[in-house]
């Protein structure tokens, strides 16, 4: 055959197979084969091919930022220390000149610090790393380095009897890291609570805490506990769990000198109230927690006022006195200082019951609050110069340090560090992200349910479909670009859907967002990537995970019957997202939509309502008869597989 009649051939061949491909009957029928589903009106090739991970913004270059993380003071006050993950620097700024001194790299985006007793060593945990480094102060250059657990966000120094101790709370892998300094060796690696997040030191180095973010569940209708985790850093064993009851997103602790009391900053979440109660108050709220460390009580008092919420407690500081607190408001830009001699006269005087039920008296906290210091966007953490006459506050979202005199509650000048980011839409939407601003009384933001842009772990009572009736898990926001629709259900077409009107109507109880800030919130949304996943340094996957790999995208059972094309694993979480974004019945009451499993190992609890609080869960208890797809053909070595690959995703 001539060349040109082999051409027209291919080319009449090719549109044929383009007028086959587009006809609507042909890919409904083939969808429907695929999926099982009959009702496919809505789908296009797009929902399971010509997907690019490449091509959604969180693979895209974005701008980074001089946002201030972790910080730290030389013992003579002189000079600040400052983690800049965002730039995987650190900086160190003159106290006095409020000037800037020095940037080094510091690789793996930097966030927590301490420092020796000398101020010789600046001990850093590098998130992304997995890794404590330690710097030389006088030249800032990297002198040692050593690997902690999985996203360490936090370190505390000590001195004990059998020496330096260091405390590192590794945010990712539930644990704690104590490391020895010289040498500098992990002596041990305790479990905490989940995802722990900060870490202090008693002045004699008995006994140190850890305060954990987020809360660990029973059941997906029991209360809520996050807890306070106590370690012995010689013996790197744990002495102590103190419940957080209903509370979450402890970020920060401390400890008071002139008492036995160990604070912290948290939310207390009424996440089993239905949503309905946002307007009255009681869905969400801020305040503090008080651990007597010889009686082991925790007592919770509010910081909110009756009309005006100060959402996002993160940062908290104690004077080195022991006569105040001071807790940074992420999400409502403030500061608020507590008298701790006037919590002490409240405590001494209040009835069992009384303090039991504190933290929902919202006309509590003039009692102790003494002030309210305005700051600029987003203040995470702070830090009390060796003094106790300054007080420092990263400022992360404008790029700053605010300090402030402990004494007078005045602002004594500004370390600049960046812009703000203000000419990036995802900076801006990032203060979109974490502001009250928009919702009724400030109780809460986009970040009070989604910290870093994840999961708080909790279940909802919305109502759409009824009052007490519809508990919804609440889902992650990292990798969602490109995975709509939006919500459980599959109404909602685009995040602009999800996080305007809707969120208006369920969430805010106010007006919507506005059209600007609506659009950067949600490419900032966009830009989120999926969580971090644990895998071997080379990238391979182990022999569990290779055996879990081949389950996922099996065809057939162990004993060779084929498996539905709708009821196996890749048909609905087809990759590279693992999702072909329709809904389907599992058994659960549904259909509902199918989330994503890019990062699902750190997304418990799972399924619609929360109910299986792990994953082997979901097969074990809520899918014994093939509704999730054909699993029962596995015994309990191929279940683990199954779950050690879904973990790498």
């Amino acid at each position: 055959m001539k060349p040109r009649l082999i051409t027209l051939f291919l080319v009449v061949a090719a549109l044929g197979a383009v007028a086959m491909w587009l006809r609507q009957d042909y890919w409904v029928d083939h969808m429907s084969r695929m999926s099982g589903q009959k009702d496919l009106s809505h789908v296009t090739c797009f929902n399971c091919h010509m997907v690019s991970t490449a091509k959604l913004r969180w693979a895209q270059p974005r701008p980074h930022h001089d946002a201030p993380a972790g910080l730290a003071v030389s013992p003579d006050g002189k000079i600040i220390y400052i983690a800049l993950d965002d730039r995987d620097q650190i900086a160190a700024a003159d106290a006095v000149s409020q000037k800037v001194l020095r940037r080094v790299k510091v690789a793996g985006r930097p966030f927590g610090l301490a420092l020796d007793a000398a101020g010789q060593k600046l001990f850093v945990t590098c998130r992304d790393a997995d890794r404590l480094a330690i710097l030389d102060t006088q030249t800032l250059k990297e002198t040692a380095s050593i690997g902690v657990g999985m996203a360490p966000v936090a370190v505390a120094y000590c001195r004990t009897s059998a020496g330096e101790r260091l405390i590192v709370a590794n945010s990712m892998a539930d644990n704690i890291s104590v490391l020895s300094v010289s040498p500098l060796r992990e002596i041990g690696r305790p479990s905490a609570g989940r995802e722990p997040f900060d870490v202090t030191v008693n002045p004699d180095g008995t006994r140190a805490f850890v305060v954990n973010r987020m809360a660990w569940l029973a059941s997906v209708k029991t209360v809520p506990a996050a807890e306070v985790t106590e370690i012995d850093p010689v013996t790197a064993r744990t002495i102590g769990r103190d419940p957080l009851a209903s509370a979450h997103l402890s970020e920060s602790i401390g400890i008071v000198p002139s008492r036995s009391w160990v604070l912290n900053p948290l939310v207390k979440v009424r996440n089993l109230v239905p949503i309905t109660q946002v307007a009255n108050g009681w869905v969400m709220s801020s305040g503090f927690a008080v651990t007597d460390t010889r009686t082991c009580k925790v007592i919770q008092l509010p910081l909110d006022e009756a009309n005006n919420y100060y959402a996002d407690p993160s940062g908290m500081a104690v004077a080195p006195d022991g006569k105040r607190a001071f807790i940074a408001s992420g999400g409502s830009d403030v500061v608020s200082v507590v008298d701790l001699d006037k919590v002490s006269a409240w405590l001494a005087a209040a009835s069992v019951s009384t303090k039991e039920e504190a933290i929902n008296d919202m006309s509590l906290s003039p009692e102790y609050v003494i002030a309210r210091i305005p700051t600029q966007r987003n203040p995470r953490q702070l830090l009390i110069s060796p003094d106790g006459g300054t007080l420092y506050v990263a400022e992360r979202l404008q790029d700053s340090i605010l300090l402030v005199d402990t004494k007078t509650l005045t602002t004594k000048g500004r370390i600049m560090l960046g812009d703000g980011g203000l000419n990036d839409p995802i900076r801006r939407g990032e203060r979109v992200f974490t502001t009250a601003a928009y919702t009724f009384q400030h109780q809460f933001s986009c970040r009070s349910c989604h910290p870093d842009g994840h999961v708080d772990g909790l279940s909802y009572d919305f109502d759409t479909s009824g009052i007490g009736d519809n508990l919804l898990d609440n889902r992650s926001l990292l990798g969602v670009a490109g995975t709509e629709p939006f919500k459980w259900n599959g109404k909602n077409p685009s995040l602009e859907v999800q996080c305007g009107p809707r969120f208006a109507k369920v969430l805010m109880r106010t007006d919507p967002i506005p059209p600007k800030e609506l659009r950067d919130l949600t490419t900032f949304i966009k830009s989120q990537p999926p969580q971090r996943v644990a895998r071997r340094h080379d990238g391979k996957l182990t022999p569990a995970q290779e055996r879990g790999k081949a389950i996922f995208f099996a065809t057939k059972t162990s004993a060779g019957v084929e498996i539905p094309h709708g009821k196996r694993c890749s048909s609905c979480h087809r990759p590279p997202l693992y999702t072909v974004r329709l809904s389907f019945d599992v058994g659960t009451g549904g259909p509902f939509d199918t989330p994503h499993l890019l990062g699902v190992a750190n997304t418990a609890p799972y399924l619609h309502d929360g109910r299986a609080l792990s994953l082997e869960e979901i097969w074990t208890l809520y899918s014994t008869n093939d509704t999730h797809g054909v699993t029962s053909y596995m015994n309990k070595e191929q279940l683990n597989d199954l779950v050690e690959f879904l973990k790498t995703l």
